[in-house]
């Protein structure tokens, strides 16, 4: 039997009957797709993960939007954006920690350099390294050139007035959404006041501030708090006819362009959000309140001097020189006793329903949101009613009362306050009548005649006929009143033709010059007057030098 040799090595088949080199080049070529699609899923992996990284950026900074500029009345600009840079970095991406950490100390100020190395050293994908650097600090990063570092261009608000108008505009946090203010009406109310583009198409919020009457005001109260040593001070300046608000500041406050320093404890708007027992400037209600119930008349006799025993409480006037005084006489002397009685004759129903009508007994909302909430009796009785008379007992936000007393000169109509533009004939519109004509006028001269010769005659300004209403309280304390005081002064000019309102009130008031007392008259008059020295000529009122009580008031 003849043997068979095996078949040679060109002659071997494959399984599938394809010669064995072509299959190895077949499963090279299959092996070759699969990397290069590999390759392609990688480098695709690569992007969605700086995606992912980017979208990350872009979810941390979603709220960091663009805001309108807020200007005053006159078009300055209050608050603005400018455009910053925020640093984040990949920790996936860094090749050195410590090298990336070393250089950025180098070039970036307040880095915490040991805090930033745990974070880089973590297990995220993305580390905010800094925000708000300046286009000087995020050239110097740039040029480190260092790997796993980002930088976002983002909006960010700034005030160029400081802290002159901080305690209306508010501020913003670090993802530009308003926090307290007109920023947070702004966010609020989007597009509501915003005036046509300007400026490279930019909107704009105009609100009723003057930035000249804003800087005075606050400038003044700044030298007031210093010469009386006060642990706060508050002012504005009132249009009583628009209700516009042409200023208002108070001291302590803070650089909204320092955010972080809100935090700290009292520098918020004590004059709008806090309620305080105002002393002997309530009187001016009561006699208002007794004019306009027809239950005493102008020059009718009152007796101050007698004590008012109620119950357990007597009432006396330690400054009353004689037994009787007019009705004049009890608001320029500033009687306690007579305001009183005249509150006892209108009854406690009667005066809460007055203190009501003139909208001091709910809080007060505007632009900036509701005031504090006032603090009143309840029950109300008749011992209430003679404390009430001459403000104490009855808490409420300075802002409210200066609206408030708006109405005694103003030809008798409660004004809508507002932080925005309007015209007189906008704001008669929206007022509403809560006193006769004629008990207006009658404030209005007896508000002249205490600046000329009564507890308000430090206020007085040559030339720009100037009344007013002093008051000072002393500040509760636990189980009563402590020796301290709050000492307050509403002023109103020109007097024959009331315009413009300013109140000033300071907190815990030391004598400015020795033998001086604590008393409103030294300390809240002066300082009204020398704001009302500094703004008149900005307001164009024209210098008289007498009172003319022929010229009818502005409604």
């Amino acid at each position: 039997m003849r043997g068979t040799s095996p078949p040679s090595d060109m002659s071997r088949q494959a399984p599938s009957g394809l010669p064995t080199g072509r299959l190895r080049f077949l499963t090279l070529a299959v092996i070759g797709c699969f990397l290069a699609v590999g390759g392609q899923l990688v480098s695709l992996g690569r992007e969605l993960t700086t995606g992912s990284r980017m979208m990350t950026a872009e979810n941390q900074i979603r709220h960091a939007v663009s805001r309108p500029d807020a200007v005053d009345r006159n078009g300055l600009v209050l608050a603005s954006d400018i455009r910053v840079y925020w640093l984040f970095a990949d920790p996936s991406q860094i090749q050195d920690v410590e090298e990336t950490v070393e250089r950025l100390s180098r070039v970036l100020k307040g880095i915490e350099a040991e805090d930033l190395r745990v974070r880089l050293r973590g297990p995220g994908r993305f580390v905010w390294v800094k925000r708000g650097l300046t286009p000087r600090e995020a050239n110097a990063v740039h040029n480190l050139g260092l790997p796993g570092l980002n930088l976002l261009q983002e909006p960010q608000r700034i005030y160029p007035a400081g802290g002159t108008a901080v305690h209306v505009l508010g501020h913003t946090n670090v993802d530009n959404e308003g926090l307290a203010g007109i920023e947070k009406f702004i966010d609020a109310q989007p597009g509501a006041a915003t005036d046509a583009p300007e400026f490279g198409g930019r909107q704009r919020v105009r609100l009723s501030l003057d930035l000249r009457l804003q800087h005075a005001l606050h400038e003044e109260l700044t030298t007031a708090m210093q010469r009386y040593q006060a642990k706060a001070i508050g002012g504005l300046v009132l249009d009583v006819v628009s209700g516009e608000v042409l200023a208002m500041a108070g001291l302590p406050d803070y650089d909204p362009n320092r955010r972080e320093d809100a935090l700290q404890k009292g520098l918020h708007n004590r004059f709008y959000y806090d309620a305080y027992e105002l002393g002997s400037v309530f009187k001016a209600f009561t006699v208002a309140m007794g004019l306009d119930a027809g239950v005493v008349q102008l020059g009718q006799k009152i007796d101050v001097l007698t004590p008012i025993r109620l119950g357990r409480f007597t009432l006396v006037d330690r400054h009353a020189k004689s037994r009787f005084m007019d009705i004049e006489d009890i608001f320029t002397r500033s009687s306690n006793t007579g305001a009183a009685r005249i509150a006892l004759q209108v009854g406690a129903a009667g005066q809460k329903a007055f203190l009501e009508k003139l909208g001091l007994l709910q809080p007060l909302t505007t632009e900036l949101g509701p005031t504090a909430r006032p603090l009143f009796p309840e029950p109300w009785r008749n011992i209430n009613t003679m404390t009430v008379a001459y403000g104490h007992g009855v808490s409420v936000p300075p802002f409210a009362f200066a609206v408030a007393s708006a109405a005694l000169v103003n030809g008798g109509h409660r004004i809508e306050p507002t932080f925005l533009p309007r015209s007189r004939a906008e704001g008669r519109a929206k007022a509403v009548k809560v006193l006769s004509p004629d008990t207006s006028a009658a404030m209005r001269r007896m508000f002249w005649m205490n600046v000329e010769n009564g507890t308000g005659r430090r206020a007085k300004v040559e030339g720009y006929r100037v009344g007013g209403k002093t008051g000072t309280a002393w500040k509760p304390a636990a189980g009563g009143y402590s020796r301290e005081v709050i000492s307050s002064f509403v002023a109103v000019f020109p007097m024959d033709d009331p315009q413009y309102l300013v109140l000033v009130i300071i907190d815990e008031p030391k004598p400015a010059e020795q033998g001086q007392k604590t008393e409103a008259g030294y300390n809240a008059a002066p300082a009204a007057g020398a704001i009302i020295r500094r703004i008149g000529p900005m307001l164009g009122i024209a210098p008289a030098r007498t009172f003319d009580e022929t010229v009818q008031a502005s409604y």
